[in-house]
């Protein structure tokens, strides 16, 4: 693994098959106040460049980046992902939600949950999407065209997902950040799950890219290359 910060990570996007904006926080003298610095990370070449607001938003959001990052008050810490059919989708760490027409226009806002309990994350799947409920100890996938519950995996008393905290989809599999320091891998072929990495640490979020990963820790954020 090697290192890439200790501040602490809002955001990743993935910017292409070898790349990916990370969004850290930086603290200012108010301890209430923060600003932050978008950063491109290229797996091939082992280096980091800052990068603009503007080219952030248009990987996160898509063409009408500019509208919804007027709509939406805190931009950097949903996640979002433009679906089939160039509609927008936003979700907050709360279940908070919203989506954006093809012009970009706020066209619903209300929240996701299951059995009650608020969902979080954003992992894209052609026409559907993934979401993690750290309270039911599941993931649950939903359809775009309906937004309605499509499958789970996991339940509140199944050890499957203990406390899961993130969920990415990566070349036809997922991963799910889980008790603690693991990261368990979801076949996307037949919805088998087994352990994928044990880290030494806890880990909050991790990316998969290929045979690249960024893994976000409590110790800190790495990039990781062939799961080394």
């Amino acid at each position: 693994m090697e290192f890439i910060t200790n501040k602490e990570i809002i955001d990743v996007v993935r910017y292409s098959d070898t790349s990916a904006i990370i969004v850290e926080k930086l603290p200012l003298p108010n301890p209430n106040q923060y600003k932050v610095q978008y950063s491109l990370v290229d797996f091939e070449k082992k280096n980091i460049e800052v990068l603009t607001k503007g080219a952030y938003l248009l990987k996160k959001f898509g063409a009408n980046f500019k509208r919804i990052s007027e709509i939406i008050p805190n931009f950097v810490q949903c996640e979002a992902a433009v679906i089939y059919d160039r509609r927008v989708i936003a979700i907050y760490p709360n279940g908070e939600a919203g989506i954006f027409d093809r012009d970009g226009e706020l066209d619903w806002s209300g929240s996701f949950d299951y059995h009650e309990r608020p969902i979080k994350c954003l992992a894209l799947e052609g026409k559907y999407f993934w979401s993690i409920c750290p309270q039911e100890n599941c993931v649950i996938r939903y359809s775009c065209q309906n937004m309605g519950v499509d499958l789970r995996i996991g339940g509140i008393d199944s050890p499957t997902f203990i406390n899961p905290t993130h969920i990415c989809f990566d070349g036809g599999d997922l991963y799910v950040c889980c008790d603690n320091n693991k990261v368990r891998k979801i076949d996307g072929s037949n919805y088998t799950v087994s352990d994928y990495i044990n880290f030494s640490n806890s880990v909050k979020r991790f990316y998969k890219y290929g045979n690249y990963a960024i893994a976000v820790l409590n110790d800190g954020t790495y990039v990781m290359e062939d799961n080394q």
